[in-house]
């Protein structure tokens, strides 16, 4: 097994206990979190015993999977530029610990490549961590007795333990002369209570790059919710490679999710979004 897979199979088992300790403790995002990170785990088991039964190591499949990350943000860019050609873009990414370097994300560097001379990147902008909510999720984690100190430090809660509608209309309210927010981290869990998303005249259009659109079937619309990329609950996995054709190479592994498709997409893929929204 490799280390990435083992990387992976290790953060996923912390991500499902944290999970089923919020759920026991009343938090809604508890089980979708666990189920998420237990469906992670199986795939990468499944990857390693698929691996060692045909007796490949594995070369060129993360360079494989991290151009399809890429195609995922061209894709965007290039639906915006031609949607709204010539548009401000206001990045929302992942937020960072201490004074460590942000890793780069694949998403956001497809974004780029695919943006340049047709939309203009104003900004790049990150949350920040509460301290408090740092360190009570340190104390709560269920993994705590079994780590180090500095391990304890690198733990980064995630964005359901924190994120919330007023740290995000703090951030945004701090930025000014933008068209799009382009999220890669999605909108907060109770993105109702945003007094920025509520306000009409103030709100800008927003398209999410990476992030859950589960509780988002009504904000896909003109005037807020413009464009989503999410998984493609049918996406393809072989050992073909990566398709030339950008639409070819995107349909196989996302879905690009609009105001105008909305409707198609929820009846073809309901489980995508949550019943009723």
């Amino acid at each position: 097994m490799s280390l990435i897979q083992i990387l992976v199979m290790v953060a996923a088992g912390i991500g499902m206990l944290i999970g089923l300790a919020k759920q026991k403790g009343g938090a809604e995002w508890g089980r979708p979190m666990a189920i998420v990170c237990i469906v992670i785990a199986l795939v990468a088991a499944l990857w390693n015993i698929i691996n060692t039964a045909r007796g490949k190591s594995g070369d060129g499949i993360v360079e494989k999977e991290l151009r399809y990350q890429e195609i995922g943000g061209e894709k965007l860019a290039g639906y915006l530029a031609e949607k709204f050609p010539g548009s401000k873009v206001l990045l929302l990414a992942e937020p960072t610990l201490g004074t460590g370097q942000p890793k780069v994300n694949p998403m956001v560097k497809g974004f780029k490549d695919a943006a340049g001379g047709k939309l203009t990147i104003v900004a790049e902008i990150r949350p920040e961590i509460p301290a408090d909510k740092a360190k009570a999720f340190q104390a709560e984690s269920p993994m705590e007795s079994g780590m180090e100190g500095s391990d304890m430090a690198e733990m980064m809660p995630p964005l359901e333990y924190w994120y919330n509608a007023k740290i995000f209309d703090e951030l945004l309210g701090k930025q000014s002369d933008f068209d799009i927010l382009v999220t890669t981290i999605g909108l907060p869990q109770d993105a109702r209570n945003s007094k920025l998303l509520k306000d009409k005249a103030q709100r800008p259009k927003i398209a999410i790059l990476n992030g859950s659109i589960y509780d988002l079937k009504g904000a896909f619309t003109p005037d807020m919710l413009v464009a989503a990329i999410t998984y493609n609950p049918k996406a393809e996995y072989d050992d073909k490679a990566v398709p030339r054709n950008l639409d070819e190479a995107f349909n196989k592994r996302f879905l690009l999710v609009t105001p105008e498709n909305i409707a198609q997409i929820a009846s073809q893929a309901p489980d995508l979004f949550r019943s009723g929204r």
